[in-house]
């Protein structure tokens, strides 16, 4: 008696969209601190009343934050469980967008990038790994990861 067992098509669904929550993760943390101000930097510093240099200092605000917590977005990824990081950073990092909405000072931008570096590296980016690590098991690191990285390039 030879009979193959079929796996539900929700159970072979599950995983894909899973990964392809992280990739939209991946990309959507970012949009914030990057892809706004590329997109419509003129507007942007228009709007905010910022010169090319102003700008360039909440980045590097941002940048300086965001390498500090390389060294410890591991520790807390290895610690707590990646969906809940994962969760509290995208929120965290939209409440920063909120702020800017508000159309803050010079320095309150600085402060929103510098908690931006916070919530996008320390709180996300470990996890993230951590999470498409988990995905792909101990056969499919290769899969996991060229999956995450295609899909950002999408």
């Amino acid at each position: 008696m030879n009979q193959q067992v079929q796996s539900s098509p929700s159970k072979s669904i599950k995983p894909l969209i899973g990964m392809l929550l992280l990739i939209m993760t991946g990309e959507g943390i970012f949009f914030l601190p990057f892809v706004m101000v590329r997109i419509f930097r003129s507007t942007i510093l228009d709007l905010f009343q910022l010169s090319n240099f102003q700008l360039g200092t909440a980045f590097s605000i941002y940048g300086v934050t965001a390498m500090l917590s390389y060294f410890f977005g591991g520790l807390l990824a290895d610690r707590y469980a990646p969906r809940r990081l994962i969760s509290i950073a995208l929120i965290m990092t939209a409440v920063g967008g909120i702020v800017m909405s508000y159309y803050p000072s010079f320095q309150v931008i600085c402060l929103v990038y510098g908690f931006w570096g916070i919530t996008t590296i320390l709180l996300f980016w470990a996890a993230l790994i951590r999470a498409t690590r988990q995905w792909g098991d101990t056969d499919a690191q290769g899969k996991a990861f060229g999956f995450l990285d295609g899909g950002e390039d999408w």
